[in-house]
């Protein structure tokens, strides 16, 4: 027979895991009525060990023990539960993984905000939900997005953070003020179809289509101006287009400076005749 310090020494674990195991009802030492020591043996041991195999898998406590008493049958289920959660948990990290990589190609694109780049593009559908709009924030017309944004919220890093400009002030040659600039969450054609958001009003969508997308540095996106994006007005009128919906956008990263944070961004807007 073995004490709790004897029995920990040969498992090579400490006395307090044999004491929670004890306590939850795992292990059944025999209790001396002379002086209230455990005993523990050989049975024990093997069912310690045998638990910490289960919980090596990640099994709670409770299906630890059934794993090490339960039935052949009941064993079985466990390992099958535990199988599907592993390849639930390995989908998972899979499409994690890809979005880390998509991240970082946007990230990469950070060196295209410093020249202020336009490029000419086909872009599929993307969708998006404002929440934040106006020149200093103000609160949407629709206030039903509120009851949304969560929805999209939970879903980051698949989703991203979103920013449009009006078409209208953009396509007016006079405009000379601030853009009514509006923030949100947007979420790209391909990862809507593996989270099945709802894209109903007033969420917005943007049709595919030919885009120009224009790369900028801001340090504050309520102060955008025609002057801010020059380069994609400049070459929306060299090609003889005009935008054809507001833009929709992405933070690219925040980069720390003296003078406070800067935004890396990019804007996409349809063009058309």
């Amino acid at each position: 027979m073995l004490t709790v310090s004897r029995l920990a020494k040969v498992l090579g674990v400490t006395p307090d895991v044999i004491r929670h195991y004890t306590r939850e009802g795992l292990l059944r030492p025999l209790v001396s009525s002379e002086n209230g020591y455990r005993y523990f043996d050989e049975t024990d041991a093997i069912a310690l060990l045998n638990a910490r195999v289960a919980r090596s898998l990640d099994f709670s406590l409770k299906a630890s023990q059934v794993f090490t008493a339960g039935s052949l049958k009941a064993q079985e289920a466990l390992l099958a539960e535990r199988e599907a959660e592993l390849d639930r948990e390995i989908e998972h990290l899979v499409e994690q993984k890809k979005r880390l990589r998509e991240i970082r190609s946007f990230l990469s694109k950070t060196e295209l905000c410093r020249r202020n780049v336009v490029e000419d593009v086909r872009r599929p559908a993307i969708h998006s939900l404002y929440t934040v709009s106006g020149m200093r924030g103000d609160e949407p017309a629709d206030r039903t997005a509120f009851e949304r944004i969560a929805e999209w919220t939970e879903h980051l890093p698949y989703t991203h953070i979103s920013l449009s400009l009006p078409a209208r002030e953009l396509n007016d040659p006079d405009f000379h003020g601030l853009y009514g600039v509006r923030l949100g969450i947007g979420v790209t054609d391909a990862w809507l179809r593996v989270l099945r958001l709802d894209t109903t009003p007033p969420v917005e969508t943007v049709p595919a289509g030919r885009f120009l997308i224009y790369y900028g540095i801001t340090d504050d996106f309520f102060a955008l101006t025609p002057d801010s994006v020059r380069p994609l007005l400049e070459k929306a009128a060299a090609l003889g287009v005009r935008f054809l919906n507001d833009t929709t956008g992405r933070l690219l990263a925040i980069e720390e400076t003296k003078e406070g944070p800067r935004y890396h961004y990019l804007i996409r807007v349809r063009i058309g005749d």
